[in-house]
């Protein structure tokens, strides 16, 4: 027996057993199984479900106190070093290089 013999014997047997395993697979399918064996859970609620009116949102009031903090997200390289000339930056750590 000779490589190509043994790889068509292979494929044979493969190409055999799948088959066969489809067909019992479509054999099968047809049954139906029993209402206790489906381990199903079914939940029934009572529950209608209601309309909900929609309320408007608040009107946000103008803050009248002016905050300290004049930015608090990103800034040029121009204006980083004009803040620090400044001494705008409050340092809450130390920095590192």
């Amino acid at each position: 027996m000779n490589w190509l013999h043994f790889i068509l014997w292979t494929a044979g047997l493969y190409l055999l057993y799948y088959a066969a395993m489809i067909l019992y697979d479509l054999k099968t399918s047809g049954r139906t199984t029993p209402k206790s064996a489906l381990n199903e859970l079914t939940f029934s609620e009572s529950v209608l479900p209601q309309q909900v009116e929609h309320l408007p949102d608040k009107i946000a009031e103008d803050p009248k106190t002016k905050s300290p903090i004049i930015a608090s997200g990103g800034v040029t390289l121009k204006n980083l070093f004009g803040l620090c000339r400044e001494e705008a930056i409050i340092y809450t750590r130390a920095v590192s290089f």
